[in-house]
């Protein structure tokens, strides 16, 4: 599933391309995408004739501001943005669900294999309502301090508190076990068994496997594409996710793999207490 590096990717990708064109043609064609607020029809015929004022990201969802409504994409677990600068040069195959034509002539298409992601309007007023989610890891106000609140008032293991997305906004399966490996905090721990320095280490590896997930434009496990259709560069440099049996990159015992809240769970059992 894209997390939030792979999201902000498209976002820096397609901001430049859309911001400012109209949207003069859109067109759904898979009725699970707007399951969440009305029918195909009704999202296509809202977002037509406006312009993109702007294009942001809250979370791993992100937001085409049109005025007074957004229109909001989420990618699920296969979902990609593809951009195409002629709408002539245009190429659906069978995952290809939707697409918006542009003025100017530029194209967005939406494709999604597994049929996970949304597409939704809702009042611009109203977007953070919506989404229902947490603190940005990347913003000045996630602060040590604010990290320690929730662990504090969390009586689940950290590792659950970093997936929970009404707490912290964005941060998936990948991008949890290796800030968590940075750390040294093993995901099994309580959250409120944190101390102050261990918050304080938990939040520069936050920031920083996600600021390098962004710096080597995502990770491609298997769908993520960003809007040209290029996969990420970050998944060779994963530290322990998906390197079970590995030797670890610092002390060399073999990375363990677990199944904790039913989620693969990738840690060194030495580095990580």
């Amino acid at each position: 599933m894209p997390e939030l590096p792979e999201v902000e990717v498209i976002r820096r990708a397609l901001a430049p391309l859309v911001v400012g064109r109209t949207i003069l043609e859109a067109r759904i064609v898979e009725p699970r995408l707007t399951r969440r607020r009305g029918t195909p029809e009704a999202v296509a015929a809202t977002v037509v004739g406006r312009r993109i004022r702007a294009l942001r990201r809250r979370g791993k969802f992100l937001v085409f501001d049109l005025g007074a409504d957004s229109l909001v994409v989420h990618l699920g677990m296969t979902g990609q943005l593809l951009w195409c600068e002629a709408q002539h040069g245009f190429r659906p195959d069978g995952h290809t669900h939707a697409h918006f034509g542009l003025s100017r002539g530029g194209l967005l298409a939406y494709r999604d294999v597994r049929k996970f992601g949304e597409l939704f309007v809702v009042p611009a007023r109203t977007v953070d309502s919506a989404l229902d989610v947490g603190l940005e890891p990347l913003d000045p106000v996630f602060t040590a301090a604010a990290l320690g609140g929730l662990c504090r008032g969390c009586r689940g293991r950290i590792k659950a508190l970093l997936l929970d997305q009404r707490r912290i906004a964005g941060i998936g399966n990948i991008y949890a076990d290796e800030a968590l490996f940075r750390a040294g905090i093993r995901p099994t721990r309580r959250a409120s068994s944190l101390r102050a320095e261990e918050i304080r280490a938990l939040r520069r590896g936050i920031r920083a496997v996600l600021e390098a997930g962004i710096r080597h434009r995502g990770s491609s496990i298997s769908d993520f594409r960003d809007p040209s259709g290029e996969p990420g560069r970050f998944a060779p440099l994963h530290r322990v996710y998906r390197r079970h049996g590995r030797p670890c990159v610092v002390c060399k015992t073999p990375v363990r793999r677990i199944v904790l809240g039913q989620r693969g769970t990738h840690f060194c059992p030495a580095c990580q207490r």
